[in-house]
């Protein structure tokens, strides 16, 4: 096994690899790379059983063959390389010599037959979406799952179709039993197999999001089995679905409320960053303090003291305090893309709902808290 590559193209290709591979795996082959030669180039694969990713890079070929290597420390290599070319040449007892210059690395690998097969696919029956549609999906609703591992059917991403007047809408819909984000968008096309939803995990669609930054307007995705693909040139994504139940989120929703404040999202932000500073550590509470036209934010801490401070809003009606864990509005706030939005409230021990204004498609809701 013999390849002449770019050195950038190189790193470009084991750079994506690096959040797929375990970081501290009982499968030692899972802590490494697989790379094939093929027709004009190699491929180079990563996966953790649940995810799956694989990239086609522009090579020399000069003798054909496979070798997995570790992926953090040949990608440290290779990026530190002096020249724009590399030359990779696989040696006797699954030993790489890799060289680029005056520079030569040995490195230990292991047999490619050992490594897990990718799954397999055919190449028809992918629907395209733009992929800043769907990064900004993913964005607007990962930060809500849970990262509680004993509430499996709350750490990923439900992902579900539905029609509207004709229109083909995609939902994406994540909670953790203190917050839920909600958002609809209008599809081209559908996308078979979301009928009764599924359960996209979280890690797959973060390593979705860094193929989506990349240059490219769209990417191709398709459902098989029990395994969501994405494509977008030159890579493959593969995720495993989560085997789990996702909750009736509408009964989260509240289906009606009385109460509407309009205010700045950038005036609620930084006014929460203030008082928050003085917030008991344990449970992050702030006081929410709604009068006609007028916001108080209010913080206690036995330990260092209290704060408070207000601002004006857009609300008339009764007199009302809540409370709320100030990092679950902060989150909210962050991903909102409308400078003004909307707080909707029943009373006192009702959800919070959260919308931007210009956006009616996008749903947040957030519990409240004693304090």
């Amino acid at each position: 096994m013999e390849f002449l590559i770019d050195k950038e193209e190189f790193a470009r290709g084991l750079f994506r690899s690096q959040s797929v591979v375990e970081k501290k795996g009982t499968m030692p082959i899972l802590l490494n790379v697989l790379i094939e030669t093929k027709e004009n180039g190699i491929s180079i694969t990563a996966t953790d059983l649940e995810i799956g990713i694989k990239g086609f890079y522009p090579a020399n070929i000069r003798q054909p063959g496979s070798i997995t290597l570790a992926a953090k420390k040949l990608y440290e290599v290779v990026k530190e390389l002096p020249e724009k070319e590399v030359f990779f040449r696989l040696k006797e007892n699954q030993w790489v010599e890799i060289s680029s210059g005056k520079s030569i690395f040995k490195i230990m690998g292991i047999s490619a037959e050992t490594f897990p097969s990718f799954p397999a696919y055919e190449e028809e029956n992918f629907i395209s979406l733009e992929s800043a549609l769907l990064r900004e999906m993913i964005d607007k609703t990962i930060f809500a799952v849970s990262s509680d591992e004993s509430r499996y059917n709350l750490t990923g991403v439900f992902c579900t179709r539905r029609e509207k007047e004709s229109e083909k809408i995609l939902r994406m819909v994540a909670t953790d039993g203190y917050r839920l984000s909600l958002i609809d968008r209008t599809m081209k096309m559908e996308i078979e197999g979301l009928e009764n939803g599924i359960l996209l995990p979280k890690k797959g669609l973060l390593e979705l999001t860094r193929l989506l930054e990349e240059e490219g307007n769209e990417v191709w995705l398709k459902m098989k089995n029990n395994n969501f693909i994405f494509k977008k040139d030159p890579v493959v994504l593969i995720m495993r679905l989560l085997d789990a139940e996702f909750p009736d989120y509408h009964q989260v929703i509240p289906s009606q409320t009385k109460r509407f404040i309009r205010m700045k999202r950038s005036q609620i932000l930084e006014s929460l960053k203030r008082v928050s500073i003085l917030s008991s550590e344990k449970t992050k509470g702030v006081k929410f303090h709604f009068a006609e036209d007028l916001l108080e934010l209010s913080s206690y801490n036995p330990d260092f003291g209290e704060a408070k401070e207000e601002f004006s809003v857009d609300y008339q009606g009764e007199e009302l305090t809540l409370g709320f864990n100030y990092r679950f509005i902060m989150e909210v706030l962050n991903i909102l893309s409308s400078e003004e939005i909307l707080f909707e409230l029943e009373d006192g021990v009702s959800p919070a709902i959260i919308r931007p204004t210009d956006d009616s498609q996008h749903t947040c809701v957030v519990m409240p808290m004693r304090i």
